[in-house]
């Protein structure tokens, strides 16, 4: 495991890091030269670039709760024998399924084995507990339906997050202004910092 985690952290992680803050740094140089020299054409890209899209609308599908527990009560002897034994049967391929290298091998998706290895495991444990999980709660929706309404009345709560936090859709627009007011100023704030994580990275990344 140790293996795997290390070669995810040198070979994808940290490249990619590396890049983004070279490009991230190469933009901001950009950007702040046009701030010091030619602020009004700049302003005008923003113009054009900057577009509002608003979270609640494109979320809003999302936020409406949709109830299948009456058709799930209505039926609960069928639902209830659908769960365990659905579950059951997923649960004894996965136990008694290939093994996890011949998963590996039959898969040649050409990263290192112990890698593909690590992500095969992961998730074959993840679907064995949901299939366990299944088999619980169809038992306890055909013998026991009371203590699994209780507990569902317990656990099923609405939370909208437009409700909790409204005013997080709104636009805050201080620091546009700002760098609005005084473009020479911003850039000269911005160039150097850029300047400096571009010649770094830049550095680290052709090194």
């Amino acid at each position: 495991m140790l293996n795997v985690n290390s070669y995810i952290i040198d070979q994808l992680f940290i490249p990619a890091a590396v890049l983004f803050f070279f490009i991230g740094g190469m933009v901001a140089v950009v950007i702040a030269i046009g701030l010091i020299l030619r602020s009004p054409r700049v302003f005008r890209l923003f113009e054009l670039m900057n577009r509002y899209v608003s979270s609640r609308s494109a979320t809003k599908a999302l936020a409406i709760p949709r109830d299948s527990g009456s058709f799930m009560w209505k039926h609960w002897r069928p639902v209830g024998m659908v769960f365990v034994v659905g579950s059951a049967y997923s649960l004894w391929g996965l136990l008694t399924g290939p093994d996890n290298n011949q998963i590996v091998s039959m898969l040649k998706l050409g990263y290192p084995p112990e890698f593909v290895l690590w992500i095969v495991e992961t998730l074959k444990y993840f679907l064995i507990a949901g299939c366990m999980a299944s088999i619980i709660v169809g038992i306890l929706m055909l013998f026991y339906p009371d203590t699994l309404k209780a507990v569902e009345s317990l656990s099923a709560r609405w939370y909208s997050t437009r409700r909790i936090k409204p005013e997080a859709d709104k636009m805050v627009m201080l620091l546009d202004d700002w760098v609005a007011s005084f473009p020479r100023t911003a850039g000269l704030l911005i160039v150097f910092p850029g300047l400096v994580t571009t010649i770094y990275f830049g550095r680290l990344l052709f090194a």
